[in-house]
């Protein structure tokens, strides 16, 4: 989630897109990106930019919540809040699914989806 999130923020270093580049190495062959035949890193870029998503290439800091794993262990649920100003409620949850086909700790987690919560559904953190 970590590097995922880091190749985003820095998008076009060294080249244009690596970031997107980078997400589309860390998605499971059952992602949407992976079924989405013939979709280029800069025609998922253009589209992230022009929603919601664009928060992935402009924010401040990553904070990744502790997550939770499936019963046989090879999902994971991990939600990652980006902070996009001052304010202690200036910032965006992404929630990530990942799986796995490993056993070991040193098998890579896959991202099967991020998803932005909408506006309504973000928590509100009591101050």
């Amino acid at each position: 989630v970590e590097t995922v999130l880091k190749a985003l923020l820095h998008n076009d270093v060294p080249t244009t897109n690596r970031g997107v580049e980078v997400l589309f190495g860390y998605s499971s062959p059952g992602s949407q990106i992976k079924n989405e035949e013939g979709l280029t890193p800069a025609e998922y870029a253009d589209f992230l930019k022009e929603t919601e998503y664009k928060v992935l290439f402009d924010h401040e800091e990553v904070t990744v919540d502790k997550g939770d794993y499936s019963f046989d262990g090879k999902k994971a649920f991990f939600t990652a809040r980006l902070r996009v100003g001052p304010s202690p409620l200036d910032f965006t949850s992404v929630n990530f699914i990942l799986s796995t086909t490993g056993h070991d700790d040193d098998d890579c987690w896959l991202v099967d989806s991020l998803l932005i919560r909408p506006e309504a559904m973000r928590r509100r953190r009591r101050r």
